[in-house]
C-alpha cells in the first residue's frame, strides 16, 4: 500500500492544476504573427491576461506527468493500470498530432494563436492529465485529497465571482493591476473590466463562467452529500449559493441550458434517491429559486437574452449579397441584380470607369466632372455612383451603393477591396448553411456556425491542425461583416467545442473523442442508476458523471479553454478510476452489491 506521503506527491501536479493554474492571470505581451494575413491588422504586438501563462503552465505539468508515468511503468509495472477506455483517446491524440504536422499553418499548432493558446502540446497534455488522474486515484482517500483540494480552489474563486458580482472586481483595483502585471504598466492604463457586475472569475470571458461552473455545481452537490459533518455541508452550501450568483451574474444563458438537461439526466438516473431525499431536496430547491427571484429582481439580463433568443427578428436579405473581386473586374449582386464596375487608367493618367449589367449591357451615367463621380441612371441599380479617389496613395475607385462607400484597385491579380485595416484584400463570399434558422435563433454563435459547418468538407480524414481555427475561418468575408457592423472583429473560435474538434483535429478525430466520453457516460450511467449510494465513492462518481455531462452540453455553445478544460479532463480520469474500481465491487446488471466500494 503506498504510503500517504508518496501520495500526496504524485498529486501535485493535479492539485496545481485544479487550484493555481486556473487563477493565473499575468500580462503577457507578443507577437501574434498574423500581420501577415491581409485580413488583419498590421500591427504585430498584442497582450494576454488570462491565458498565455495557463498554457505554459498546462505544457510544464503535463511533461511532469509524463515524467512520472514512464516512471511508474518502468518501476511498478504490475501496478500500473490499463483501461480500453483510453483508446478513443489515444486515436483523438493521434489524429489531432498529424492534423498539426500536416498542417498548412503549422506555426500557431506548435506556438498557439492569440485569444486560444490552445497548441498541439496543450490538447497532448489533456490528454494526459486524464489518463494520470485515472492511474493515480486508487482509493477513497485520493478521491477525498483531490476533492479538499478542488475545494480550495472553488473558494478561491468563488471569492472573486462574488465580488466581480457585487461590482468590485479585484482586477480593477490598483493592487489587482500591479500583480497582473508586475508593476510594469501604469494602473490607469490596465483595463480588464466587463460592465459593472458582470462576472467573469479569472477565465477570461464570462462565457466561460458557465463552463466552470457546469463542472463545480454538481460535484458541490455530490461533496454536500458525502461530507456528513454539518460544518462541511454548511460549507459547502454556502459555496453552492455563492456559485448560483456568479452563475446567474456571469449573463450566460448556456449556462441555464446545461443544467436543465442535466437535471432531467439527473432524475432519470437518481429519482429513488431524490425521493428519499426530499427533506433536503426541498429547502434546496426553494434556496435556489429565492436565489434566483431576487437576482432577477435586480438584474434581468439573462431574462432579455432568452426573450432576444426567442423573438429575434426575420434575418434581412442584405442588399449587396455579394462581392467578387475578379481579375477583370468587380461583381456586384444588388438586389437580385448583377453589375461590373471596372477603371482604364491611359498613359496621360486618364481615368475612364466603366459600368455594365449582368447581360454586358452598359449601365447608363452621367460624369459629375468637379467630383469626378460617374452617377448611374438605371432604376435596377438605385444610388449606384462610382467617384475617381486616390487612397492611400494608390488611384483607386470608391463605389458608392446602398448607402456604404467600397473602395477598389487594380493590382496583379486584379482588382483588390480596401478593408477597415487600410489593407488591401480579395473578398472571400463564404458559404453559408440555414441562415435563416442559425442567424436567427442563435445570434452572433449562429452566423459563425453557419460559415464553419461549410469548412468541415475539408476535414474529412484530418483538420487543418490544433490552433488553427483563426487562420482558416473566412475572416475576410467583407460584405457579410459589414452588414453585421464586425468589419474589425476577428473570430478567433466558433463556439462550438464539436465543431472545433472537428475543424481542427478533423471529423475522425471528433468521433474518437465522443466515443471516448460516449463510453465513460455509458458505463457511468449503468453504474450509478442501479447504485446504492451507501459509501462515498458512489456519491462522488456519480457527481462526476453530472459535472461532466453538464460541460458537455454546455460545450454545444463554448469552447474548450485553457482556463476551465484541465478541471474537465482531470475529472474524466478521475471517473474513468472510480467507475472502474465500481464495476469489479458491483454487478451492474442487477445492482447487487459484492463488497464495500469505499469509505
Amino acid at each position: 500500500m503506498r504510503s500517504k506521503k508518496k501520495a500526496a506527491v504524485s498529486f501535485i501536479p493535479l492539485i496545481l492544476l485544479l487550484t493555481i493554474v486556473p487563477l493565473i492571470v499575468r500580462l503577457y505581451t507578443f507577437d501574434t504573427n498574423l500581420s501577415q494575413y491581409d485580413w488583419y491588422t498590421t500591427l504585430e504586438k498584442d497582450q494576454d491576461w488570462f491565458l498565455y501563462y495557463k498554457s505554459v503552465a498546462i505544457i510544464a505539468l503535463s511533461a511532469i506527468m509524463c515524467v512520472v508515468l514512464a516512471f511508474r511503468y518502468k518501476t511498478k509495472q504490475k501496478q500500473f493500470k490499463l483501461c480500453y477506455e483510453f483508446i478513443p483517446l489515444g486515436i483523438y491524440a493521434a489524429l489531432t498530432v498529424l492534423s498539426s504536422i500536416f498542417s498548412e499553418y503549422r506555426y500557431f499548432s506548435f506556438h498557439g494563436v492569440t485569444q486560444i493558446f490552445e497548441s498541439l502540446w496543450v490538447l497532448l497534455g489533456y490528454c494526459v492529465m486524464a489518463f494520470y488522474a485515472y492511474q493515480v486515484i486508487r482509493t477513497m482517500d485520493d478521491i477525498d485529497y483531490l476533492m479538499d483540494w478542488l475545494t480550495v480552489g472553488l473558494a478561491v474563486m468563488l471569492l472573486i465571482g462574488v465580488l466581480q458580482a457585487s461590482g468590485h472586481d479585484f482586477f480593477g483595483t490598483d493592487i489587482g493591476k500591479m500583480l497582473i502585471t508586475g508593476g510594469t504598466q501604469d494602473p490607469d492604463t490596465v483595463s480588464l473590466v466587463f460592465e459593472k457586475g458582470r462576472v467573469f472569475l479569472t477565465v477570461y470571458n464570462p462565457n466561460y463562467v458557465a463552463s466552470y461552473f457546469a463542472l463545480m455545481i454538481p460535484v458541490e452537490v455530490a461533496l454536500f452529500i458525502r461530507n456528513k459533518k454539518l460544518a462541511y455541508r454548511v460549507v459547502y452550501a454556502v459555496m453552492l449559493a455563492a456559485s448560483l450568483v456568479c452563475l446567474l451574474a456571469s449573463g450566460n444563458r448556456s449556462g441555464v441550458v446545461a443544467f436543465a438537461a442535466t437535471l432531467v439526466l439527473t432524475l432519470v438516473m437518481l429519482f429513488r434517491q431524490i425521493c428519499k431525499a426530499w427533506k433536503f431536496v426541498l429547502p434546496a430547491v426553494a434556496v435556489a429559486g429565492v436565489i434566483i427571484a431576487v437576482f432577477i429582481s435586480r438584474n434581468n439580463m439573462i431574462i432579455e437574452k432568452f426573450v432576444r433568443l426567442f423573438e429575434a427578428a426575420d434575418v434581412a436579405q442584405d442588399a449587396i449579397s455579394e462581392i467578387v473581386t475578379g481579375e477583370e473586374d468587380v461583381a456586384f449582386t444588388y438586389l437580385g441584380q448583377t453589375f461590373h464596375v471596372s477603371y482604364v487608367l491611359d498613359e496621360n493618367g486618364y481615368i475612364s470607369v466603366k459600368m455594365v449589367d449582368g447581360g454586358g449591357q452598359e449601365i447608363v451615367n452621367t460624369l459629375d466632372s468637379e467630383t469626378s463621380t460617374y452617377i448611374a441612371q438605371d432604376e435596377r441599380f438605385p444610388g449606384l455612383a462610382v467617384q475617381v479617389v486616390r487612397l492611400a496613395e494608390e488611384i483607386a475607385i470608391d463605389v458608392k451603393m446602398d448607402g456604404r462607400d467600397w473602395y477598389f484597385r487594380q493590382a496583379e491579380g486584379g482588382y483588390y477591396y480596401y478593408n477597415a485595416y487600410g489593407r488591401w484584400d480579395k473578398i472571400n463570399n463564404a458559404p453559408r448553411v440555414a441562415v435563416n434558422f442559425l442567424e436567427k435563433k442563435f445570434e452572433e454563435r449562429g452566423t459563425i456556425w453557419s460559415k464553419t459547418i461549410p469548412m468541415l468538407k475539408n476535414c474529412i480524414l484530418f483538420g487543418s491542425g490544433a490552433d488553427t481555427y483563426t487562420v482558416t475561418y473566412p475572416q475576410d468575408d467583407y460584405v457579410d461583416k459589414t452588414y453585421d457592423g464586425t468589419v474589425t472583429a476577428i473570430d478567433a473560435k466558433p463556439h462550438c467545442f464539436y465543431l472545433q474538434v472537428a475543424t481542427q483535429s478533423g471529423i475522425p478525430a471528433l468521433i474518437a473523442l465522443l466515443a471516448f466520453y460516449g463510453w465513460y457516460f455509458v458505463t457511468g450511467f449503468r453504474i450509478y442508476r442501479k447504485a446504492a449510494y451507501q459509501d462515498g465513492m458512489e456519491v462522488v462518481g456519480a457527481g462526476l458523471l453530472l459535472a461532466t455531462f453538464t460541460y458537455m452540453v454546455i460545450s454545444f455553445l463554448n469552447d474548450s479553454t485553457v482556463a476551465v478544460a484541465p478541471i474537465f479532463w482531470i475529472m474524466m480520469g478521475i471517473g474513468i478510476a472510480i467507475n472502474e474500481i465500481l464495476k469489479k465491487k458491483y454487478d451492474i446488471g442487477t445492482g447487487k452489491k459484492k463488497e464495500k466500494a469505499g469509505k
